[in-house]
């Protein structure tokens, strides 16, 4: 996850690289730092004197922070790992300078945060046959989930073992198609899909997200008109009603 942070920190900011650090920064070498807990960040021999990024996130409470400490030796620990890797102490803590502290702007974990049943029966789904078993654990994302923004992490996540697992929320074969015999439209960001999720009142999704909900046939200008016939959100006493084909 390290890894993951520094890379794309690198690569959104298009830091220079740095000859001992990962990044050089207004021409001073800056390391960066990855930890899930405040305090767990390492350093190595190479890093003492320099200055650090340090990075946490909990997915728990969608929250992160950044901050700057230089790693002296008055602010590591005198106790090394197997790498002589050293964390802060308690007063190295205190010293870092937060850039953003407690920012609470990280992109909720949909997944994580979701209900356990709820998250069992996406990932316990299979194919009936074959060894499509991520589009049947994407389809059973779309049942659990309606009416709230698919994420495109999400969605890979979920698709993990897949070619294109977006490509697979679509038509041609995908969740589009298959979910429409029970009542469930599969909206995107493209064509006609916005505005029926407007229409129907639902969250509009931007590139690379969707929003599912099951739909039945409604009253003159209640609700969306799909191909000359007016729909609204289902309700749970509805009975089910194959979803319209939206005009793409």
């Amino acid at each position: 996850m390290g890894t993951l942070v520094e890379i794309n920190l690198h690569r959104e900011f298009e830091f220079a690289d740095g000859d001992v650090t990962d990044y050089r920064i207004a021409g001073i070498e800056v390391d960066c730092k990855f930890s899930q807990s405040i305090g767990g960040w390492e350093f190595g021999p190479e890093m003492e004197g320099h200055l650090a990024l340090v990075v946490w996130a909990n997915d728990q409470n969608s929250a992160w922070r950044a901050g700057i400490v230089r790693a002296t030796a008055d602010v590591l620990r005198e106790s090394r790992n197997r790498d002589a890797k050293r964390r802060l102490t308690r007063d190295g803590v205190g010293r870092i300078r937060w850039l953003w502290a407690e920012h609470p702007g990280l992109e909720p974990n949909q997944l994580l945060q979701m209900p356990a049943a709820h998250r069992e029966r996406i990932f316990s789904a299979r194919a009936r046959s074959g060894n499509q078993h991520g589009q049947a654990r994407l389809l059973q994302l779309c049942r659990e989930l309606p009416g709230v923004i698919l994420r495109r992490t999400t969605v890979e996540t979920v698709g993990w073992g897949l070619d294109d697992p977006m490509k697979r929320m679509r038509s041609n074969g995908g969740a589009r198609d298959k979910l429409r015999p029970e009542g469930l439209l599969v909206l995107g960001h493209q064509d006609n899909d916005p505005a029926v999720a407007r229409a129907l009142s639902l969250p509009v999704p931007a590139k690379g997200q969707f929003v599912v909900c099951r739909v039945v046939p409604s009253k003159h200008s209640v609700g969306a008109e799909i191909e000359g016939s007016w729909w609204r959100q289902a309700t749970a006493d509805d009975p089910v009603v194959p979803a319209p084909v939206v005009p793409r």
